[in-house]
């Protein structure tokens, strides 16, 4: 009778601590999607844009410039 105590407060104390850590991975994960929205607000090329580059280093490597 005893054991089942302490089995049922161990196994109290390690749901606890699970869900410690999953909260703490669902807040980075948070802060990860953030800095994802702001990285690809920097990076977003159009296709303009990518023609123009690409023409310009072609040109750069003919020489002409």
């Amino acid at each position: 009778m005893a054991y089942e105590g302490y089995m049922l407060v161990l196994f109290g104390i390690v749901i606890v601590i699970q869900q410690s850590i999953i909260y703490l991975m669902f807040v980075r994960i948070r802060q990860l999607l953030g800095e994802l929205g702001t990285i690809h607000g920097r990076i977003r090329m159009t296709d303009t844009e990518l023609e123009n580059l690409i023409s310009r280093v072609e040109e750069f490597k003919r020489g002409k410039l």
